[in-house]
């Protein structure tokens, strides 16, 4: 018996050793999950190299598919992380010529050899067309989610959710679209979907419940993310901040859409006054984001972090990456000599050297801003000529040829504008005629008169007048469509009289309507090629030769108060004399 007890206490003393030993623990240790994500890559999958081309460090660029995996291999093999998670909360596929030309797809396979484990739905998604998105989800390693769209009452894509299992605890991941689609990606290619949004697909209720009914769909869970391209802009009447105060059992929030910086992350309370933390990392692969969870007897959110480009700028490429790049940079190269068109004339952009677009109309000029204007149907285009940087000669024009006038991948938005707003930006545009201006406005749509005084070095800018819109003199209180690049719409080349419009459209690079435009014009034509004449729609005036008409814009008020005073005072005089006569 007292060999019995001086074995237990001597177990006992062994066990409790055995605890105060480091590392060991009679409970089971927590385990760690690391997500990584991004938002709004916008086609730009090829990483910025470490150095610029004198040998300095980079301060800022995007971080690549191929430098990303590399972090995210790095990450999976730490012992103390038990999961890695890669989530893309969407508009990754479109908005640069590596995108372009394959529709997509390199962009899916850079995510896929990455190691993305799920995507929402972007309204870029939809910029190759619905069934281009379905096609695209095929060929991912990783379901592209939105479990809010709907076509012919079923669900669009296959997949609205991504189970993951940790130490028994059930991570679930959803996927949102934002229902601004309807109106940001071109009409044909949302036709006949849902988003849930209620009949004008913004109706922010609507929408609560539709994206509550996708959460009480999902499976048991211990810990909810919604994956949601929607966006904490303040212009948007549906974002992240006000969906979330209408919703129960979301525990976290992967954001995208309004390109928002977040360094810590943000918070609101659902709908139960339960905080609610989310994490966006901006936009164009500039950061990713980094998330850590602590899983125990419950799952949490430990820390949120923002990693910026500066700070992985001398991680090694994967080179399995790099070689699907190179493959997709050859296939590229291959489709820059494609003929695409044939012009009989040259389409002006500089004589010499001479950017003449940036101070006249010149007919690529026109060009450009038609191409906008009919891919669109807005009811007027105007595009800064400092973004059109190429002749193309006569003769046949290649892909390569037309990515040159147009190179820096902007995307075509419609913005709605009053006529006054319009002659603003005509009067800033032109404001500095004769010198060359980068932001002087080619139209579409509309035309104008620039009034200048004074002959040769002498000459300078007076006014814009006369500005028509399909031939009818402008309403400076009416709203109007206006088609224009992201960069000018934005409030960019000064052009401040457009930030913070109503963006009414946003689909498609500049690009690839120039393009289409090109093809069709070819296609008339035939064999001799197209030509496309200047029609007179940006006129210079000097104030001798102007006719007395009324002009556009301010000067209306001083011309019609002219004219009333002109009235008064003949009244006085005929007054005066009718007194003088009586007497």
């Amino acid at each position: 018996m007292k060999m019995l007890r001086k074995l237990t206490v001597a177990l006992l003393v062994v066990a409790m050793l055995v605890m105060l030993l480091p590392g060991m623990s009679v409970f089971a240790a927590d385990k760690k999950v690391v997500i990584f994500h991004t938002n709004d890559v916008h086609g730009r999958g090829v990483g910025t190299p470490e150095l610029d081309k004198n040998g300095n460090p980079n301060e800022s660029g995007q971080i690549g598919y191929a430098r990303y995996k590399t972090i995210i291999d790095a990450e999976k093999a730490k012992a103390e992380v038990d999961e890695v998670i890669v989530l893309d909360a969407g508009d990754a596929v479109h908005g640069m010529l590596f995108s372009l030309v394959s529709r997509g797809k390199s962009i899916i396979d850079l995510m896929s050899l990455a190691g993305v484990d799920a995507m929402a739905v972007g309204n870029h998604e939809f910029d190759y067309g619905r069934d281009r998105l379905l096609e695209l989800n095929g060929f991912a390693d990783f379901p592209i989610m939105a479990g809010n769209l709907k076509k012919d009452g079923s669900n669009l894509l296959p997949t609205n959710h991504k189970v993951f299992e940790v130490d028994g605890k059930k991570i679930v991941v959803f996927g949102i679209a934002t229902p601004e689609t309807k109106v940001k990606a071109h009409p044909d290619y949302t036709s006949g979907v849902s988003f849930g949004a209620g009949g004008s697909e913004t109706d922010l209720a609507a929408f609560a419940a539709t994206v509550q009914g996708v959460i009480d769909g999902l499976p048991a869970a211990d810990f909810v993310i919604m994956l949601g391209h929607l966006g904490i802009d303040s212009s948007s009447s549906i974002r992240t901040t006000t969906l979330l105060p209408l919703l129960t059992g979301v525990d976290f929030v992967i954001d995208g859409h309004s390109h928002s910086r977040l360094p810590d992350g943000g918070m609101v309370k659902d709908k139960d006054g339960k905080e609610v933390k989310y994490a966006q990392t901006g936009s164009y692969f500039e950061n990713i984001g980094k998330v850590t969870l602590t899983v125990g007897d419950s799952v949490s959110v430990d820390e949120i972090q923002l990693i910026p480009f500066k700070d992985v700028r001398g991680v090694a490429e994967d080179p399995a990456v790099v070689a699907k790049v190179a493959e997709y940079e050859t296939q590229i190269d291959t489709e820059m000599s494609v003929k695409i068109g044939k012009t009989s004339e040259l389409l002006l952009q500089n004589i010499e050297g001479l950017a003449i677009v940036r101070i006249r109309e010149t007919n690529l000029g026109d060009m450009v801003a038609d191409a906008l204007l009919k891919s669109t149907g807005a009811d007027v285009a105007m595009t800064n000529g400092g973004g059109i940087r190429e002749n193309i000669p006569a003769g046949d024009i290649t892909y390569a040829q037309a990515l040159a006038v147009l190179p820096f991948g902007n995307l075509i938005t419609v913005i709605k504008v009053t006529g006054q707003d319009i002659v603003d930006a005509l009067e800033w545009g032109a404001g500095k005629y004769p010198a060359p201006n980068g932001g002087f406005p080619q139209v579409a749509g509309m035309s104008y008169v620039i009034v200048t005084e004074g002959e040769g070095e002498e000459e300078a800018f007076v006014r814009i007048a006369d500005v028509l819109v399909d031939g009818k003199p402008i309403d400076l209180k009416k709203e109007y469509t206006l088609a224009s690049n992201d960069f000018m719409a934005a409030g960019g080349d000064g052009y401040t009289m457009f930030e913070g419009k109503e963006i009414i459209l946003k689909h498609g690079m500049m690009l690839e309507a120039f393009i289409e435009l090109i093809e069709d014009l070819s296609e008339k034509a035939g064999a001799k090629g197209f030509s496309y004449p200047e029609d007179g729609r940006i006129m210079v005036m000097s104030v001798e030769d102007m006719e007395p008409t009324v002009p556009t814009g301010e000067p209306v008020t001083y011309v019609a108060a002219g004219v009333v005073m002109l009235l008064v005072a003949g009244l006085f005089f005929q007054m005066s004399r009718r007194k003088r006569e009586e007497h």
